[in-house]
């Protein structure tokens, strides 16, 4: 056998070999089509990041030195419903229990009645409480927006601003921004939007149970003993006065609870929007995809 020959042939295999481990290496070395414009945004990204990340932080450092603070707003509105069912009791005067006594003609019915009819007359008085609660909620969503206007430079995505501006930046977010995952950024924008105070769901179900001693039939109720009309009215005159009282009184112990709602609240839309794993990843593709400039 030819030796040189079988050289020969040895000598072009292996540099067939390096060829294509050369044009492999090649290869490898070029970014996927998908995250070219990605390695392209990093300079400018990472300068969005530290921007993002640190005006967050500092808003947070800010909330969470006023978490037990009192919301000086919804005192003041406390005081001032609390005061008008003082002034407003619903109390009949003992000439209109008699008036209404000749149409019902019986002091236990009639009893029932204007309980019920003096604590929907709190209830209406105290349920004001709703706008200066939805404040709060519309006042911290502007900080985060600003924080993504002025440290972000999301101004542009939409004109929207202030909650709303939260709302639009959730609707641009797919569903998936990492292929199989859903997507936590727009789970946090979401959450967040959706954020609200409001008296049905934040105080009232709390003071209820201070309104009992106006519910017929409950064991709070006072009773009528000797029913007349002087006994009625002295027994809805003490029943307002202490449901009141218990009221103001519970209301007051939660003065500081909106300030440590909206802390939490925040901190989980950070959480979720800056320090969940893979989620630098989620706002690179979403970027990427509503192609805004970041800096």
């Amino acid at each position: 056998m030819n030796t040189n020959t079988n050289s020969n042939i040895a000598d072009g295999i292996e540099k067939n070999f390096t060829v294509a481990e050369q044009i492999t290496d090649r290869a490898l070395d070029q970014p996927k089509p998908e995250h070219q414009e990605l390695s392209l945004l990093d300079p400018k990204f990472n300068q969005f990041w530290l921007g993002l990340t640190s005006g967050f932080e500092n808003l947070l450092l800010e909330l969470r030195k006023k978490r037990h603070d009192v919301d000086t707003d919804l005192k003041k509105q406390i005081e001032a419903a609390i005061q008008k069912c003082r002034n407003d009791t619903g109390v009949p005067a003992i000439e209109e229990i008699q008036k209404r006594y000749e149409i019902e003609q019986s002091y236990e019915i009639l009893y029932e009645k204007y309980l019920n009819e003096i604590r929907a007359h709190i209830t209406r008085y105290l349920s004001s409480l709703d706008e200066v609660l939805k404040r709060s909620p519309q006042r911290v969503k502007s900080q985060v927006v600003e924080v993504l206007i002025a440290q972000g430079n999301l101004g542009k995505l939409t004109e929207a601003r202030g909650s709303e501006f939260i709302q639009a930046i959730a609707a641009q977010i797919p569903n998936q921004l990492v292929q199989g995952k859903p997507s936590q950024l727009k789970s946090a924008f979401h959450m967040l939007g959706e954020f609200e105070l409001s008296y049905p769901e934040f105080l009232h179900y709390r003071i209820r149970p201070h309104l009992d001693g106006l519910t017929p039939n409950e064991p709070k109720t006072l009773q009528l003993t000797s029913p007349s009309k002087e006994q009625v009215f002295l027994n809805l005159k003490i029943a307002q006065i202490e449901s009141v009282r218990k009221c103001e009184k519970s209301l007051k112990e939660l003065l500081s609870e909106p300030n440590q709602l909206i802390f939490v609240i925040v901190e989980d839309f950070v959480d979720r929007a800056i320090r969940a794993a893979d989620i630098k990843s989620e706002w690179q593709l979403f970027l990427k995809q509503v192609r805004t400039p970041v800096s």
